[in-house]
Formats: structure tokens, C-alpha cells, sequence
């Protein structure tokens, strides 16, 4: 059981709300609260996707990245042979 304090002012707004579509006020109100904790639940839910959609979003663009890393130096290796110059690079032409 539920109680619901409202000035006088708000108790009538509701009391003339609940006569114009022809339903009990408590009706009405159990409507509006359920109505409204179904939303919260959906609010809630798309939250959820929105963040496993987010931290999905970020592990496909580390691999993307990784990827590209892997096809430049497949292409370096190309160019040069596979040769590993080291820190200094080619060696002094002679």
C-alpha cells in the first residue's frame, strides 16, 4: 500500500484529470508509476548497450591499429629484403 500526500491544489488537478478520462485517481496514478518504471528500466537498458557497445567499439579499433602496424612493416619487410638494419640504419654506402 502506497500513500500519496498532495496539496490541495495538486489533489484537484488530479481529481479533475481523473473525472476527464473517466478513470480513479489511484488508477491514474498506478499507470504513471508504472509507466514510469518501465521507462527507467528501458533508460537503463540502452545505458548498458550504449557502454557494451563503447568498450566493443574500442577493442575493434586497437586491433584495426595493430593490423595496419602489421601490414606497414609486412611492407617494409618488402622493400628491404626483411632486413633488420638496427638502430642505425643501413650501413654507410662504400
Amino acid at each position: 500500500m502506497l500513500g500519496v500526500r498532495l496539496k490541495p491544489d495538486e489533489e484537484e488537478a488530479l481529481e479533475r484529470h481523473a473525472r476527464s478520462v473517466g478513470k480513479p485517481k489511484s488508477t491514474l496514478v498506478r499507470e504513471w508509476i508504472m509507466d514510469r518504471l518501465e521507462r527507467e528500466e528501458i533508460d537503463r537498458k540502452i545505458a548498458n548497450a550504449a557502454a557494451l557497445d563503447a568498450e566493443e567499439r574500442r577493442g575493434l579499433t586497437a586491433r584495426a591499429g595493430e593490423e595496419v602496424t602489421i601490414a606497414y612493416m609486412r611492407w617494409l619487410d618488402a622493400e628491404d629484403g626483411g632486413y633488420d638494419w638496427g638502430p642505425n640504419g643501413p650501413p654507410a654506402a662504400t
